[in-house]
């Protein structure tokens, strides 16, 4: 597991730090996804419309990392599309399947390509996410798109990230080339959630050092209600050109010779 070790020192760690990989599949945070569906309908809602403008019209589209099914169940009920299902964890493939989503376990299980695909808060879980942005670079058709939604900023990195087993988050650079030695083309980027930025910083230097709770139900509900409406005002004036708690990528598909290009011209 490597992270900045500078910014890991002077944080007190969990006991436990727990990781998600192909062979241990189970996710920590199960019980903080039932409070973030209920507590943060705002913030959910925003994040599928989002996606929603840049995959309009597309309508084989796959949740990469689905969890249970939080957004999926918003484009199913907002915009009458029902995107498959990808997820490792098998207690949340139930609640999925539950839910009537058609959910897979492996990638190669997958029915076809896909004209989009969508991940929120995953790449942050995976080791090799070059490796990962290559296996989602396969599902999708030529010119299909992918759109990103990640932590932001190595600086807010913090007892709460480790706790859940985050291994980075990321500057808007760093995913960037990611995405291009992926061979993906990157269209759009920018941040997302600028008065998230200050609430991560106060909770990476006062807030739940031990690790071990990601926020109480009522904080978030707080937050959805009367605080990131008015982040969301401040993005839209400009602030996400500057900084946010996290970064929204699109990037789209190219054939070889195009796609070594990096940025859309």
């Amino acid at each position: 597991m490597k992270h900045d070790q500078s910014l890991v020192n002077d944080m007190e760690l969990p006991t436990i730090v727990h990781l998600q990989t192909n062979d241990q599949r189970a996710y920590s945070g199960i019980n903080e996804l039932w409070d973030a569906e209920i507590q943060l309908k705002n913030y959910n809602q925003a994040i599928v419309n989002r996606f929603q403008g840049h995959l309009a019209g597309k309508h084989r589209i796959l949740d990469f990392g689905a969890g249970i099914g939080s957004l999926a169940r918003i484009w199913r009920d907002s915009w009458q599309v029902r995107p498959d299902c990808f997820e490792i964890d098998p207690s949340l493939r139930s609640v999925l399947e539950d839910r009537g989503f058609m959910a897979y376990s492996e990638l190669d299980s997958l029915p076809g390509k896909y004209e989009g695909v969508y991940t929120s808060n995953v790449l942050e879980h995976i080791e090799d996410d070059v490796q990962a942005l290559r296996s989602i670079h396969e599902l999708l058709e030529d010119d299909a798109v992918l759109v990103i939604f990640v932590p932001a900023f190595m600086c807010l990195f913090s007892g709460m990230d480790l706790a859940v087993g985050h291994y980075r988050r990321y500057g808007q650079r760093e995913l960037r080339e990611k995405l291009i030695t992926a061979e993906f083309m990157v269209v759009q980027s920018c941040y997302v959630d600028s008065i998230g930025f200050f609430a991560a910083l106060a909770l990476r230097y006062f807030g739940h050092r031990d690790g071990s709770i990601l926020g109480n139900a009522r904080s978030m509900g707080f937050y959805d209600r009367y605080i990131y409406p008015l982040s969301q005002l401040l993005d839209k004036l400009g602030a996400r050109f500057l900084l946010g708690k996290n970064i929204l990528v699109v990037a789209r598909k190219k054939p070889l010779r195009v796609s070594r290009e990096g940025m859309l011209a």
